[in-house]
Parts: C-alpha cells; structure tokens; sequence
C-alpha cells in the first residue's frame, strides 16, 4: 500500500512558526494583525486561501504571498516539533513494506528544509508539496502530481493521513481514502463531516488502522 501523509498538523506541529509568520506578513503590509487565536484557526488551506480568508485584499495578495514565504523559508520552518510517535508510525510502515510518500500545501522549499531538519528526508519515496509559484497548491493538485510521480497507482492500493477537511475533500477527488489525524489541527467531527474513513487519535491508531486494511 501507497501511505500518504499531509505534514502540517500530521507529522509536525508547525503552527508557532506559521502564527509568527502570519503575523509578520501582516505587519509588513500595514494591515492589522489578528488575534493569534484568529491566526492559529485558520491553519490548514494553502496559503492564499489562508492569507485571503484573514483579510489579505485579492490586489496585495502575490505580495503578502512572497512576504510570508521569504520569512517562513528563512525562520518560521525551524519553529515546529514533530508528534509524539511519527518517526515510529514512519519507520513501522516501512517495515510492513508500504511505500511512503508526502502531499502537503506547504510550498517544496520549506517542505525539504523541514523534512532535512527533522531527519526525515530519506523516509519518503516521493515529497509531493506545492510548487513555491503557487500554481500547484490545492490537496487535489499536489495528490494529481505526487500519485503520478509515484507511477499512478490504483486508488484502492493508496491512503492519505491527514488532519483537516482539506485532506479529506482533496483525496476524494482521487478516490482515495482519509484516515484523520485527530491529534492536529482539525477534530474530530470535522474529519467524519468530510467523509474520514476514520478518524485516529494517535500514530499508533494510524498503524492499528492500517494493519486491518
């Protein structure tokens, strides 16, 4: 089987470092800064829905875009913490012989600083993220790019881990399906809503999860 994983709020808690840089971007731009509660709600969408949905205007979008990837790239990367269990669900999967691959909206540049940073580069067969152009940014479209990179498996031979109704909707398109990680940003009830095929509360649920399949 084909596991993939989103990364933010799936394998690491990156939202102190994606909160500050929001918050700088809106600094940088002379608009007013949410709350941090505002700012930490709305992890999860690819970063221009994210910057459009706190109140960006769509004519000063590309430039709050490119403030906050220079300030992501350059310091808000290093402000994350991996879950409690990932690298074991990682390398446990591996031993079962699952291939392992990642779909994240998270820009590719970031995603390999973070994936280095964390040791985890070599755990992947493919790191499917968003292309730093945004043009490539949605699940659906990193999930069309990561399945065919990874040869265009059949959809019963695939899984995505992932912790919001973004992940859910966006493996769907490919007929896939989403085993939520309730430990991230979403809960629960969000993760049934959008049509979960199950909702985990731990990695080792995640492994339990799998070994049924």
């Amino acid at each position: 089987m084909i596991v993939i994983f989103d990364l933010d709020g799936t394998v690491w808690d990156s939202e102190p470092g994606i909160v500050a840089t929001l918050a700088h971007t809106f600094e940088a731009m002379g608009v007013d800064v949410p709350s941090p509660e505002v700012l930490a709600s709305n992890v999860g969408p690819p970063l221009r829905v994210m910057l459009s949905e706190l109140g960006i205007a769509d004519d000063s979008l590309d430039e709050a875009f490119a403030t906050y990837r220079r300030r992501y790239t350059s310091h808000g990367v290093y402000e994350a913490t991996l879950y409690p269990g990932v690298v074991d669900l990682l390398d446990a999967l591996a031993a079962d012989g699952h291939r392992l691959a990642t779909a994240t909206s998270k820009g590719i540049d970031p995603t390999l600083t973070m994936l280095e940073h964390f040791g985890l580069l070599d755990r992947f067969e493919y790191i499917g993220a968003a292309s730093m152009d945004g043009t490539v940014s949605t699940k659906d479209a990193v999930l069309a790019m990561t399945l065919e990179a990874l040869g265009a498996p059949d959809a019963a031979e695939c899984v995505l881990i992932g912790d919001r109704h973004y992940d859910v909707a966006g493996s769907a398109v490919h007929g896939i399906d989403c085993i939520g990680a309730e430990w991230g940003y979403g809960d629960a009830d969000e993760l049934h809503s959008a049509g979960a095929v199950a909702v985990a509360g731990s990695t080792a649920d995640v492994l339990a999860l799998l070994r049924q399949r």
